[in-house]
């Protein structure tokens, strides 16, 4: 399926996201049957330490921190179609800064229609009401000193996907349509410039060329639209932009061995301000996972992205690698192993601030009883920029327990 996240998002850990895709969850939570949907209830509760909340270079600042993040999610599917729904808080206390404490949304509802063998059709909205923490986004470096408090935003995301072809004819054809929407709620002295509206449309064909393995050809458009953007020609020049970007590639699943998508081609970034840094070149982005073990799995990814800039500059012209470890030690008790290297180039910074970022998480969890699982991990990161300012180290470790019914 055509992919849009490399447009509108910065980088976040990605540790986060493999450990998430490798399924370290080892709970089975219980659910209950409300009318025609199945509930599952969770909840976790994480206390950690981290030893600089601000990501410095200098002057750290440490605390402890308490996070809470209970979710419910209700499926109700009969083989044909597909619904769920889900709702999730995350609430955050800072021990020793009380002015970064967060209440995060996250409200979301998908639908699946197998309409018959050779058309299905996938639709879904999700709603983020979030923040930056302070030293990340547009606060980091000295800026998360200067303000009082975390950057607040809200996300609506609306997407549809429409499939021709099925599982057993040669070809296939996937068309996705998608809006994106971000708007800053706070400081709107400074946020007012950022709010954005991204439309992407995506067609990806597939083509069977194994039993096990599709070769694919995609082309993605994507409009970015900022609301309040300086026009064309400005002392600020103005932000909006087009991207194309188009990918050939494979994508392939061999039963408990090896899985992946490997994707390589060319993006195009035109600024409507033609004093604004353009970016053509080469794109890529990979997943691998192999099992070398059925109780192991690896995963590598790897990509090339150009995000939106964070204060001054065109863009942000990112390249990551990322590698990522789980095992099942024993039945009821598995490790997680993440390590992450990007560099981060901000085109068209007067400064020309270059940054490399390092990233390393363990963690380990033990199912005591079905409905209850214990972790700990260690999480540790480096920037080393150009600009001495915003490098940092920071370490967090934390110990958390999930539960269900």
């Amino acid at each position: 399926m055509p992919t849009f996240s490399n447009v509108k998002f910065s980088r976040a850990p990605l540790s986060l996201s493999l450990l998430l895709a490798l399924d370290v969850q080892a709970a089975e939570p219980a659910t209950f049957n409300a009318g025609i949907f199945t509930v599952t209830p969770q909840a976790t509760l994480e206390s950690m330490y981290d030893d600089n909340i601000f990501s410095q270079e200098s002057k750290e600042k440490a605390s402890l921190v308490s996070i809470l993040n209970p979710s419910v999610e209700a499926v109700a599917d009969d083989g044909f179609q597909k619904y769920t729904l889900g709702y999730s808080f995350d609430a955050g206390w800072y021990e020793n800064s009380t002015d970064d404490n967060y209440l995060d949304h996250s409200l979301f509802a998908q639908g699946d229609w197998f309409l018959n063998q050779t058309h299905q059709l996938a639709a879904e909205f999700s709603l983020f009401s979030t923040h930056e923490d302070r030293g990340t986004g547009f606060s980091q470096g000295g800026g998360a000193l200067t303000s009082d408090s975390p950057d607040k935003y809200v996300e609506t995301t609306l997407s549809g996907v429409y499939t021709f072809g099925g599982i057993k004819t040669k070809g296939r054809l996937e068309t996705e349509l998608e809006y994106y929407d971000k708007r800053y709620t706070n400081h709107r002295d400074l946020t007012v410039g950022r709010d954005r509206v991204d439309i992407s449309l995506g067609e990806t064909f597939f083509w069977a060329v194994s039993g096990s393995t599709d070769a694919l050809f995609e082309l993605v458009y994507v409009d970015v639209d900022y609301d309040n953007d300086p026009s064309s020609g400005s002392a600020e020049g103005s932000l909006d932009s087009r991207v194309i970007k188009a990918y050939t590639g494979a994508t392939w699943e061999l039963s408990g061995k090896t899985e992946g998508t490997v994707k390589i081609g060319y993006a195009d970034k035109a600024f409507d301000d033609r004093d604004r840094d353009d970016f053509s070149g080469l794109s890529w982005e990979a997943s691998v996972t192999w099992l070398p073990k059925s109780y192991s799995v690896v995963t590598f990814t790897m990509g090339r992205r150009q995000d939106e800039a964070y204060g001054s500059g065109d863009y942000i012209d990112g390249k990551d690698i990322g590698v990522a470890w789980k095992h099942d030690w024993k039945e009821r008790f598995s490790t997680q192993l993440a390590i992450n290297y990007s560099n981060e180039d901000y085109k068209g910074d007067p400064s020309d601030q270059e940054d490399n970022l390092f990233d390393m998480e363990f963690s380990a969890n033990y199912e005591m009883r079905r409905w209850l699982t214990l972790g700990a991990s260690y999480l540790h990161e480096t920037r080393n920029s150009n600009q001495s300012s915003k490098d940092y180290d920071r370490n967090v470790i934390a110990l958390n327990a999930e539960v269900s019914l």
